[in-house]
């Protein structure tokens, strides 16, 4: 099944994807955690992201991103609600949203051993 995803899925989509979560991730956790002080928060809410996106529960975890916006103060962005009705690419845009998430904890932990 993931063969037909793969093939149905093109890479300018994929790189499409790629793109609308590097920039919303960004955006997101910026405005979610603004002092950038400790990730321990941020840890928090991508294991619980990572856990829904394993179990294979993609929709939920559309629905926690949905509501990380909400928290944040921030218009859910219209590029992310079209995928609500494309399952593959919620599948992969949540995994791209993991991987961007991640990066961003790892350089919050780099800035804060440069703190230390």
């Amino acid at each position: 099944m993931k063969e037909s995803r793969d093939e149905v899925m093109g890479n300018d989509v994929k790189s499409m994807l790629n793109a609308i979560s590097g920039t919303y991730t960004i955006l997101l956790i910026d405005k979610l955690f603004p002092m950038r002080k400790k990730t321990s928060d941020m840890e928090d809410i991508y294991s619980a992201l990572a856990a829904l996106a394993e179990m294979g529960r993609v929709m939920e975890a559309m629905q926690m991103i949905r509501g990380l916006f909400r928290i944040a103060g921030e218009e859910y962005p219209c590029l992310i609600a079209s995928l609500e009705e494309q399952e593959n690419m919620q599948e992969f845009f949540v995994m791209e949203f993991l991987e961007d998430f991640f990066e961003i904890i790892e350089e919050y932990r780099l800035g804060e051993k440069c703190e230390i």
